[in-house]
């Protein structure tokens, strides 16, 4: 499970945790220093005996990092897919990645600064500073088994929200989601592809655009969001144009309106081409899970 947790200038946390998709809700601000020193075993500082920059991240853990590990140079190349896709400028805005050595660390540090969270393996923050109007973006998890998917993951939502005003949440998600897949899947999500081969989906963009509140949302909103994106992105030039220039106007305007209307420009039916499109995928990856 994976979790995106930002910040706001009033002192709220709004939360967005990843169920096959994800899960969002608001939670009450960090726990004081006070409930901190009344816990029986004080948290795990923060790691960072050792750091390492690699393009735009800046790595901190306090085991030894290898600057040789594929997965180092594969993020990197995540920044310029990313970039390069949608078309965005880079921008200089580190992004602080704290690595746990293990599970247990991890889950007592948020249990301690964040007690009303609950248990997620990765968490994205987005922290305004005190002075000045940027924002750091930092990213919390553990060295383990699903630490590849949840770095791409994470990582695509700090590098938007670096270069954006603000991003749409089933937008934000639906891109996260499409590059947590490695790149050779072409943004593929076998776990939802398959998901769709068995339940099928009734897709409504529309709908989906209008849940503002992370409590709206369900793995099944997520799932849609990941497949208009990828419409989006891999079927006709046109779709692919109208997700650009949205994300452009994006850069210097939070709210430019639903997308829906201008998607529906390119296809005279969304959901229908949507649901064409899924079909195709599938055809062309079967899940062996599914019965025939």
């Amino acid at each position: 499970m994976i979790c995106k947790l930002r910040t706001t200038d009033y002192g709220l946390l709004t939360l967005v945790c990843l169920l096959a998709g994800c899960h969002s809700f608001r939670a009450a601000p960090p726990a004081s220093d006070k409930a901190v020193r009344a816990d029986k075993e004080p948290p795990p500082a923060l790691p960072g005996k050792h750091s390492l920059r690699v393009s735009q991240y800046v790595f901190l853990a306090d085991f030894e990092l290898k600057r040789e590990l594929p997965l180092f140079q594969e993020l990197a190349d995540l920044r310029d897919q990313v970039h390069k896709e949608l078309q965005l400028p880079t921008a200089n805005t580190v992004i602080q990645v704290y690595l746990f050595e293990d599970e247990k660390r991890y889950e007592r540090f948020m249990k301690a600064r964040h007690p009303d969270l609950p248990r997620r393996r990765a968490f994205f923050v987005a922290q305004p500073r005190s002075v000045g109007g940027t924002e750091d973006l930092l990213v919390y998890t553990f060295w383990g088994d699903f630490l590849r998917k949840d770095l791409r993951h994470e990582l695509t939502h700090a590098l938007l929200h670096s270069v954006l005003k603000d991003v749409p949440l089933w937008l934000d998600e639906g891109l996260a989601e499409y590059y947590e897949a490695p790149p050779e899947r072409m943004g593929i999500n076998l776990a939802h592809l398959e998901h769709f081969q068995r339940e099928g989906l009734k897709p409504n963009l529309a709908r989906l655009e209008q849940l503002g509140q992370v409590q709206q949302m369900t793995p099944a909103e997520y799932r849609e969001a990941w497949a208009w994106v990828h419409l989006m992105l891999r079927s006709k030039p046109e779709a692919r144009a109208v997700l650009l220039k949205y994300l452009q106007q994006l850069r210097t305007n939070p709210a430019p309106g639903p997308l829906q209307p201008r998607l529906a420009e390119v296809f005279p039916s969304p959901e229908e081409a949507l649901e064409k499109h899924l079909a195709r995928l599938a055809a062309a990856h079967p899940s062996p899970t599914v019965q025939r």
